[in-house]
């Protein structure tokens, strides 16, 4: 017997487990260096930095647009990485995560993000940017919608979905985050075992439209798929194959499996892949089997599970 058959993670660990574990896999994979982690991560983080706002006005009684709070903490983002927005966008004031050095180090950054950010406009579904770009710029920061708790899946749709809209206006690039999305939310909240998470994300990617993400996800575990596509889609789906090809009985094994097989991938958006399955593994099994050496080498693992944890405070984990 597990020890997730005994003791199920409680739901403040999944959440700061996915987020810490999203780092972990980046930094792992990929690299020389797993102790720095990426692109993906740092969007992640403002990801959460933007929803823990609008959590802290609603629970003052405030109303507050929520994909207002991310645009706003994705334009912070954008000068963390030395670039600016035109006059004409908001000057957001800064906020805990824009004062930690972490944050600030320049990064192979997602380019459709920082064209669209730098356009000083805020895309929209009904407005969108990016049209061209089916890439992973969304999908790669969207594993903390999935984590929201007290929603039901229809609004974490709505909410990634909304949010990736932000940045890009392709489907393909908008519908694997919404799934992703649903597949974390499936596990953290409703607590799915991963093959009916799986087999729950290829409905999910059929009802939205994507028929070859769905058939796709019907069998993610039938080998590597090509990587000169990195398509947000693919990567899901190559992401989902390496959580499942590392899964054991034994969840301290399967992370410590799974950061082995990160390490070794050496496909161009390995560090996305590692990040999106790392935050799949973290709200599956929680924080406190990922590997005490691997969070002490982790450079900012600090202010990682800082974020993560005013983001659980905010909904009263």
């Amino acid at each position: 017997m597990t020890s997730s058959e005994c003791f199920p993670p409680a739901l403040r660990s999944r959440i700061t487990g996915s987020i810490l574990a999203c780092a972990l896999g980046e930094a792992a994979a990929g690299s020389p260096d797993a102790s720095v982690f990426g692109d993906a991560t740092a969007l992640t983080l403002y990801t959460v930095d933007g929803m823990t706002e609008a959590l802290e006005w609603a629970n003052d009684g405030v109303a507050a647009d929520e994909t207002a709070c991310l645009w706003l903490a994705y334009l912070r983002w954008l000068g963390t990485q030395g670039e600016a927005p035109p006059s004409s966008a908001p000057a957001p004031p800064a906020r805990w995560i824009d004062r930690q050095d972490v944050l600030h180090t320049r990064r192979h950054s997602d380019a459709a993000s920082i064209r669209a950010l730098r356009s000083g406009e805020m895309g929209s579904r009904q407005r969108p940017l990016e049209t061209d770009d089916d890439g992973p710029g969304a999908l790669q920061r969207s594993a903390p919608f999935g984590l929201i708790a007290n929603v039901p899946p229809a609004m974490v749709e709505k909410l990634t979905l909304d949010a990736a809209a932000i940045t890009h206006g392709n489907p393909a690039a908008r519908i694997p985050a919404a799934v992703f999305a649903g597949l974390i939310h499936a596990i953290a909240h409703r607590e799915l075992s991963l093959s009916d998470a799986v087999a729950e994300a290829a409905a999910h990617a059929a009802a939205l439209g994507s028929t070859d993400l769905s058939v796709q996800l019907t069998s993610p575990d039938a080998g590597a798929l090509p990587t000169a596509s990195p398509t947000a889609g693919n990567i899901l789906c190559e992401a989902i194959r390496l959580v499942l090809a590392t899964a054991t009985d034994d969840d301290a094994a399967h992370v410590s499996a799974f950061l082995a097989a990160a390490a070794e991938q050496d496909a161009p958006a390995a560090r996305v892949t590692g990040a999106v399955a790392g935050a799949i593994i973290g709200a599956l099994h929680g924080r406190d089997v990922l590997p005490a050496a691997a969070i002490d080498q982790l450079t900012g693992a600090r202010a990682v599970e800082e974020l993560a944890g005013r983001f659980a405070s905010e909904m009263g984990a």
